[in-house]
């Protein structure tokens, strides 16, 4: 007997509106309506005017810090500004990919601790590449126990990962002894720290991220059952969707994300300080929500989410360059957020 006709989830706002009617059977499939013309044409509109307002903001306080700095305008300046966001940026899109199935991972900072810690250790007895991989596989297994306790247990996303949060914190202190790990070899630091033809690699890691993670939720299935989750986990699974497995592969590549994260700030600094991620948790959440992504899952955007990490980049170095102290900074930037999070809330209103 099919489920009562309210049951619709959208499986991607911009192409598919809702599902027809699924049955029980476990080799149910989605069957999506066609979408009426007006409101692809607003969801698509809507997602280009948030994205392009995010692009026009940050033009905007370049050129107003430019005008203050001069400086602010050199390509270099701009190239570490990239450099800056390159970071809460790998991270706001591994946040996204949880935020989209209707979770949230509060646990990323501490992975970047633990992950930081591991890739010193390892990077001081095997090669880069191995070391980066370690890193990686980390944060990834982080990730891993986040997606398996939240789906296997029921616990709530916030309830677990601010408990694994405290766990993996703990985990760095006990792993880098409760010190820094320092001796990082030169070899590590030029595969994460150096540049290519003048461009850093943390940018270029970073650009290549976002190109392949707007792909993925473009284009492939897992980033439909990711969007189809978040918009209603109960019809999804009716349709036949594994909302357990696709759920905790999100968790998994957030938690891979923050490895990589850890991994380049060890490179970066020269050392592995246990303490590591502790100020990107909510730098990384505030990026993702100011590209578009709904914390109540079911919609979101990786070039949104990187442009805000731009952003929030962007403004720390302006008003560094204009010698604002550093708690100031953290007033600015929560305005910022909450004024965009604003300004988003009233376009929509005056699209309805």
């Amino acid at each position: 007997m099919p489920p009562p006709n309210d049951l619709e989830f959208r499986v991607r706002p911009a192409r598919i509106e809702g599902t027809e009617p699924v049955s029980h059977s476990p080799a149910a499939s989605v069957v999506p309506t066609t979408p009426a013309v007006g409101s692809v044409v607003r969801a698509r509109l809507g997602t280009i005017a948030r994205q392009g307002g995010l692009i026009a903001v940050i033009i905007a306080l370049v050129v107003g810090f430019g005008a203050a700095r001069p400086f602010f305008f050199e390509a270099n300046n701009l190239m570490n500004v990239l450099l800056q966001a390159s970071v809460v940026g790998i991270l706001a899109l591994g946040q996204t990919y949880v935020l989209l199935t209707g979770g949230i991972d509060l646990s990323i900072g501490s992975t970047v601790a633990v992950s930081a810690v591991c890739a010193g250790l390892f990077s001081q007895q095997t090669s880069p590449a191995l070391a980066i991989l370690g890193a990686l596989a980390v944060g990834a297994l982080c990730g891993l126990v986040n997606g398996l306790l939240i789906t296997v247990t029921g616990i709530t996303p916030f309830i677990v990962t601010l408990g694994t949060m405290s766990i993996y914190a703990g985990l760095a202190l006990i792993i880098a002894g409760g010190q820094a790990v320092y001796g990082i070899p030169v070899p590590f630091e030029d595969a994460l720290a150096g540049g290519i033809a003048g461009i850093p690699i943390p940018v270029v890691l970073f650009t290549v991220l976002t190109i392949a993670s707007v792909l993925v939720l473009k284009y492939t299935l897992f980033g439909e059952y990711l969007i189809a989750i978040g918009g209603n986990a109960e019809v999804a699974r009716l349709a036949g969707i594994s909302v357990g497995r696709h759920t905790a592969t999100a968790y998994v590549v957030a938690g891979a994300a923050a490895g990589l994260a850890g991994a380049i700030l060890t490179a970066r600094l020269g050392a592995a300080d246990p303490t590591l991620g502790a100020d990107l948790l909510l730098t990384a959440i505030a990026a993702t929500v100011m590209g578009g992504t709904k914390l109540a899952g079911g919609e979101g955007s990786m070039a949104g989410a990187a442009f805000g990490a731009i952003l929030i980049a962007t403004l720390t170095a302006g008003l560094t360059s204009l010698n604002v102290q550093a708690f100031y900074q953290q007033v600015a930037v929560g305005a910022a957020i909450i004024l965009a999070l604003l300004v988003d809330q009233l376009a929509k209103r005056s699209r309805t």
